[in-house]
This record gives structure tokens, C-alpha cells and sequence, in this order.
């Protein structure tokens, strides 16, 4: 096969821990938590779709599954470096069209909030990640 996709929602934020329980072979569920501070925009993770040559191959489906309660959030199309292994780690330093994702909670809301995204990994297979988040002043 051309290319290789590539799954990575990472949290950028400050405390960042993880939970994953695979619940068929081709469906996975994954728990994240983050800190975001409270009315600031923050970068909840990135994807991307890239072929063994390090070019861009599609922007891999990103769905909201359930919206946040406290906030906004945006998956908006943008180059990224994209965080690559194995015969594609040669890739880390090369810019691609990738799907990120941010969340800005509600300025003055200090407290928890949650929402849920869909997205491939691998072939034919499908994750979903909870994103748990500590808003913080």
C-alpha cells in the first residue's frame, strides 16, 4: 500500500493522561484528559494522512460526536509536522495538510468539561476519544 495513515490526538495542554480500552478489532474508544485556561484557545490534538514519501495524502474525517458543554471547538484543516514512526518517522520534519482540533472554553468558566471525536486509524478502523478537560483560571 502507497501510504500509511496515521492516528495522534495529543493534548498540548499542561496535564495530559490517557485511558484506552479497545472494545472490538476494528472499533476502539480512548479517554483523554487536559488543563485548558479558562476563555483561551487551546490545541487538543492533530491528524494526518501522509503517503511513504512524506506527501500529503487526504485530510483523514475528523467528527464531532458530542459537542462541549462549556466551550467551543474547531477542527479546522492546517499544515502540521506530523509526529510519524517507524519507516515514516523521515516524515517528522516535513510540514503536511493535517486536521487539528481546538477547544476554547467559555471565558469565566472554571470547572470540567467533556466532548467526544470520531476519527479512522489504520485501515478500516475507527477510534473514539472522550476528551476530559479541567478548565483552570
Amino acid at each position: 500500500m502507497k501510504s500509511i495513515f496515521s492516528y495522534l490526538i495529543l493534548a498540548t495542554a499542561a496535564i495530559s493522561l490517557s485511558n484506552c480500552t479497545t472494545t472490538s478489532d476494528s472499533f476502539r474508544q480512548k479517554s483523554k484528559s487536559i488543563t485548558a485556561l479558562s476563555g483561551e484557545k487551546t490545541k487538543i490534538g492533530q491528524t494526518w494522512h501522509i503517503n511513504d514519501d512524506c506527501s500529503h495524502a487526504d485530510y483523514p474525517a475528523t467528527h464531532i460526536v458530542e459537542q462541549p458543554k462549556h466551550g467551543r471547538l474547531q477542527i479546522v484543516h492546517e499544515p502540521v509536522f506530523p509526529g510519524a514512526t517507524g519507516k515514516l518517522a523521515k516524515c517528522r520534519t516535513v510540514k503536511v495538510g493535517g486536521v487539528v482540533g481546538y477547544y476554547t472554553p467559555e471565558p469565566g468558566y472554571i470547572g470540567s468539561d467533556r466532548f467526544v471525536l470520531r476519527s479512522p486509524y489504520g485501515y478500516g478502523k475507527i477510534q473514539e476519544t472522550v476528551m476530559n478537560v479541567t478548565v483552570i483560571k
